[in-house]
Parts: C-alpha cells; sequence; structure tokens
C-alpha cells in the first residue's frame, strides 16, 4: 500500500508505505524461511475481504492550502505482474 499527497502547488510528498506478504516468502514467491525456521508467528498478511486501518503522519510545506491524497493498494502476483486492487483518493483542505 502507498500513499502519497499532491499539494495545491502541485508537489507530489510520498506520505508512508506499508506491506502486506505471506510469512517466510519474498516478493518473488521464493520460500526464504521454512516453518521451523519461524520463531515468532506475525501476520503480514491481508487475507481478502478483511479490512485494515493504518495511520500515517505527513508534514506539508507551509503554506499549503489543500492536498489530494491517495491510497494505492497493488498486488504483485509476480515480479512482472502486479495489479491495483483497489484506490482512493480525498482532497483535504487546511483552513488558518
Amino acid at each position: 500500500m502507498d500513499v502519497t499527497a499532491r499539494t495545491d502547488t502541485g508537489a507530489v510528498i510520498n506520505i508512508g508505505k506499508k506491506e502486506y506478504r505471506e510469512i517466510g516468502m519474498d516478493l518473488d514467491g521464493n520460500e526464504r524461511l521454512g516453518a521451523w525456521q519461524i520463531k515468532e508467528i506475525i501476520d503480514l498478511s491481508l487475507p481478502p475481504g478483511k479490512t485494515t486501518e493504518e495511520r500515517f503522519v505527513a508534514e506539508f510545506p507551509e503554506g499549503t492550502k489543500s492536498v489530494d491524497i491517495e491510497v494505492l493498494l497493488t498486488y504483485y502476483l509476480t515480479p512482472g505482474y502486479q495489479s491495483v486492487v483497489h484506490r482512493v483518493s480525498k482532497k483535504v483542505a487546511f483552513e488558518r
């Protein structure tokens, strides 16, 4: 998941990134750890149909009046294949 913002002046700011993946597998789908090697189970996956809430903190240049924030969730099946699963955009205006 990638979160970016575009300010009213056109500046693009990378706010954050979060990776969801299977335990013991890399992005190429190669097993990096066998089940017997994993000492602590941490679930880094995002199952189909499940929602999750993430929080990111961002600083914008002084004088920014508004930003368009975009959240992009991309599924990587193999290194050469990716597909956008979900995209959400929202305009946020700042009052001074």
